[in-house]
């Protein structure tokens, strides 16, 4: 009667053992829950790709709702949560299209340096890195008043940019300079430039769609782009 019962119970079990197994070599996706995220994970996921997003027990996973993905959980600040998440999914790729929640100061630089750390123990073999214009050398795209009014933010921007260009595993880093509303449909206008003098607007589904046509394209590869698109304009604040 044991051995039936333990039997059973292995049944039952093996089901649920399995969903938690994450297929090795995939993208995963820190900050996969907010809004340039969830639209990176529904188009890989389109795609057939194994997908794994890291995000709080607390995250909001409405954007994600019936998207085939495997929910990670812990907090981005604290490297253990990073290096066990990353350790589970063996990722081919990391992306980082985390928010900082409001006045988190050092976010941006703590988190790419445990994102950075964990990927290099797990074998990633590509980092791409959401970040802003103004950073570094895209100053020059900002006024000096704009430049004073985001330095803390941006010096934070610029040690995590450093830390991954350091880390000796290829990269892709996209400055964003401005996003427009969610859930505003895509142009099909988007570019990536170099050009530093660049600060402009795209709507959230055409940053994704560049983000995913740089996952293993050497024409992107350790390069710092700006995202721009001509045809998307600054947005009026809604009514109030």
């Amino acid at each position: 009667m044991r051995f039936s019962f333990i039997a059973v119970l292995g049944l039952l079990l093996a089901p649920l053992a399995h969903a938690q197994e994450i297929k090795p070599g995939g993208v995963m996706i820190f900050g996969g829950t907010g809004q340039a995220g969830s639209y990176i994970a529904k188009m890989l996921a389109e795609k057939g790709e194994t997908v794994s997003v890291f995000a709080r027990a607390t995250s909001d996973r409405k954007y994600l709702a019936g998207v085939k993905v495997d929910y990670l959980t812990g907090d981005a600040l604290v490297a253990a949560d990073v290096e066990t998440a990353v350790i589970k999914a063996k990722p081919r790729v990391a992306i980082n299209a985390l928010g900082r929640p409001r006045d988190q100061w050092g976010f941006w630089a703590i988190t790419q340096i445990n994102i950075t750390a964990a990927a290099k123990k797990a074998g990633v073999k590509e980092l791409i890195y959401l970040s802003s214009v103004g950073v570094g050398d895209s100053a020059v795209a900002y006024t000096p008043e704009a430049r004073e009014r985001t330095k803390v933010v941006h010096a934070e921007r610029l040690i995590a940019e450093e830390n991954i260009k350091a880390s000796g595993i290829p990269y892709v880093i996209i400055r964003i300079g401005g996003v427009n509303w969610f859930d505003k449909p895509a142009t099909g206008k988007a570019t990536l430039t170099e050009d530093r003098n660049v600060l402009g607007m795209i709507q959230y589904v055409d940053l994704a769609k560049l983000t995913v046509d740089c996952i293993g394209n050497p024409a992107c590869a350790n390069k710092t782009w700006a995202s721009v698109d001509p045809t998307v304009k600054r947005p009026e604040p809604p009514a109030r």
